[in-house]
Formats: C-alpha cells, structure tokens, sequence
C-alpha cells in the first residue's frame, strides 16, 4: 500500500526512562518466511540481508525492527528511512529506554482464535490479522487518521486485507498507558475501544510485558547502538546491584560497629563495678581464707604449741647448742624449722633425737650449709601426738588363795 504523509509532531528529547511509540503509518510492513534450518542467534542477519533486497535504501540508512517468536513460520519485518523520522520531528531517539512502532505494543498477544486487531492510536489506525494461538501477526496494515475518520480508515484497511477468511473475530483496541518496570522493561496497557468482547474471554491484551529480548527485537534504532546500549544497561544494573550489596555491607559493618561501642560502654560499667566491689571482695576473701585455716585446724587437730614444745623439749634436752631462727607449722602438723647449729654432728644428733622421739618424722632430709664454723640448717618434719602417758606396767602380783575349810577328822 501507498505511505500517508508523514504528520509533523516535533517532540522534545525525552528522558531515559521513557518508552516511544512511533506512528505506524512512517513504516513500510513486510512478511518474511522463517527458513527451516534458520537458527534464532541467526535471524537478525537473515532480516538485515533481507532488506538489502526489500528496501530501496542502504540498510545503514533505515530504522528498522521486527517481531519474531520461534513458533511462528515467518517474521514481521518493518523499516522506514531515517529522513523521514527527522521529518516527523523524531530526532532524539536514543534519548528514549525503547523505540518501537505503535503496532508493536501488541507484542506476545495471543488469541484462542483467529483474531483480526484494529489497534487505534492518535495518529492511525492499524490492522493485525493473528492466527490462533499465533503470537505474532500474520499481516498488519496501517492507515493515517488524518481527518480522524475512524470507519472509513477501517473500511480501506479491510479492503486491502486480502487473507481474511469468513468468521474472524474482529477485536477493537486502543493504546493505554506505557509503564516501565523497576528492570526497566516495558509494559503496555491496552484498552478496548468496544464491548464485543469481555475482558475474561479476551484478557490476553490488557496487559503485555514482553521480555528484554523481545523489546530489543522491536526497537526500531540501528543494531550499532543497540549492542553498546544493551552493555551498558547491563554495566549499569551490575553496579546498581554492586552498589546495593555495598551499601548491605556498610549497614551490617555500622551495626556490627555500634554493637562494638555497646559491649565497650557495657564491659566498662561492669569494670567499674567490679572496682567498686573490690574492698568488699578482699575482705571476703580474706575473712574465707581465714575460715579455710580454722577448717584445716579442726579437721586435722593441729596442735601448734604442742609441736613447738616437744620439738624445743629435744633441743633443750640435747644441748648441742642448736638455735632456732624460724618454726612455720602447715597442715596435717607440719613444722618446718630454719635455725643454726655448732656443728653438722650437732645437727645430726639433733634430728636423729627428735626421729627416736616417736613424735616427728623427717620429711625431707635436712639441708645444711657451713660456713665460718656455723652450720645453718633447714627440717621439716610431721609430728604425731602422742596421749598421755600410761602407767608403767609391772608384774603381776599372784592371786590371793581364799582359805578353804578343812573337813572334819
């Protein structure tokens, strides 16, 4: 069919985050068979070498795009010239997320039967025959709503469709709002411009969000652009991603960091507590190691002053002329004795006294230095006490006979 004129809407350079649906009626449709051994990574050199012979302008000069699912057996192809988009005042086209034509709003619709879809935007009608269960249409034809008669356009549109068949289900649709997703994918809100059919039977429509893929198919921009554009969305996302878990990870480390304060301020009131305590802690302290020696007394009779006097009753006894400098009693009746002696034979006598005593028992063997004639020594030894003393035993005096009576002569 012959191209409309092209209708003059200069457009402002748009933010990023903006999708742009171009008039149909700036492209020229085209329907190409998909070959049998045609691999999907191979489809957008296929379609460009295709246009080298469709299109009667260089490839490098077109804006061109295409819907393709790999069910499908052929591929919706459209182009237009570059020229003609800066016409209609289209100039800022990579200042958009997503430029695609408006027919191609309906991308991943799918109907249950054969559906014939008058998509109605502000500047034209379009015409999309979808086969059953077929997620790309078989053919689309757009007309110019100039004058904004709606039924004539579609009347023409009709004509020109020359594979209708009896009983197609005719849809009316028109074009809503135009979302993105927080991934910034589009998404597209249709409308139906009529009740012929409800939205349970024909819901499909309502709501289409086609993959990154599918978009990219779509975008009419050159494949150049689009290439570095897609790397550079992904960059981009990369470090939003990096971003966020370094911004995870600087939380966590600031709480871990306000917990360290917390435990610091609360170890440093327990230290002052602590220190507080500490008098009363000493006193208890000592007042128990007070009471463990006074257990060891009454549980083991130490007998100090019992230790001392046998031990000095020897000395005195002997007179060997031992001295004594120090006499430290333990537990379990242990004396330890440091002192001086005029000889080591003195020393000598003195230990083996207090041996045959029956009361102490050397522990270690004495140690002993002489030195300019005085001996110093050290003992220690276990004492045992011994009871009073009991009486001497002597013999036994003979029993006393009683006297027996004398029988009578």
């Amino acid at each position: 069919m012959k191209d409309a004129a092209p209708i003059l809407t200069p457009t402002e350079p748009a933010s990023a985050e903006q999708v742009l649906a171009l008039p149909g009626h700036l492209f020229f449709i085209e329907t190409i068979d998909v070959p049998i051994d045609l691999e999907p990574a191979e489809i957008p050199d296929f379609i460009e070498l295709s246009l080298e012979s469709l299109a009667p302008f260089p490839v490098e000069q077109l804006n061109w795009g295409f819907l393709y699912s790999t069910d499908a057996p052929t591929i919706l192809v459209y182009a237009t010239h570059r020229d003609r988009l800066k016409q209609a005042g289209y100039t800022e086209l990579q200042s958009y997320a997503w430029v695609l034509p408006d027919f191609a709003t309906l991308t991943g619709a799918c109907f249950p039967d054969e559906t014939l879809v008058t998509l109605q935007s502000a500047n034209n009608l379009s015409l999309l025959l979808f086969d059953k269960g077929a997620c790309v249409p078989r053919t689309v034809l757009v007309a110019s709503l100039e004058d904004g008669d709606f039924e004539h356009a579609l009347e023409e549109l009709v004509a020109n469709a020359s594979d209708l068949t009896q009983g197609t289900t005719m849809l009316r649709v028109r074009t809503g709002a135009i979302e993105l997703s927080e991934q910034g994918l589009a998404i597209f809100n249709q409308e139906s411009a009529d009740d012929s059919h409800s939205a349970i039977e024909y819901g499909a429509w309502t709501t289409l969000a086609p993959t990154e893929a599918q978009l990219w198919q779509s975008d009419v921009r050159s494949a150049d652009f689009k290439v570095t554009e897609r790397n550079a969305r992904r960059l981009g996302s990369l470090l939003m991603r990096i971003t966020a878990w370094a911004a995870i990870f600087a939380l966590v480390l600031v709480g871990i960091e306000m917990l360290l304060l917390a435990s610091q301020a609360w170890l440093s009131t327990l230290d002052k507590q602590i220190e507080s305590q500490r008098t009363a802690v000493l006193t208890i302290e000592d007042k128990q190691a007070l009471m463990v020696k006074l257990e060891q007394v009454a549980k083991n009779e130490l007998r100090p002053i019992a230790i001392l006097d046998a031990a000095n009753n020897i000395r005195l006894k002997q007179n060997l002329g031992i001295e004594y400098d120090s006499a430290v009693v333990e537990g379990e009746n242990h004396i330890t004795i440091e002192g001086k002696a005029t000889s080591i034979n003195a020393l000598n006598s003195y230990t083996e006294s207090l041996k045959q005593s029956g009361q102490f028992v050397l522990i270690t063997a004495p140690e002993s230095i002489t030195r300019a004639g005085k001996t110093t020594f050290t003992v220690t030894l276990a004492y045992t006490h011994l009871n009073a003393s009991a009486p001497v035993e002597g013999p036994t005096p003979p029993a006393i006979k009683a006297p027996t009576e004398e029988a009578p002569i």
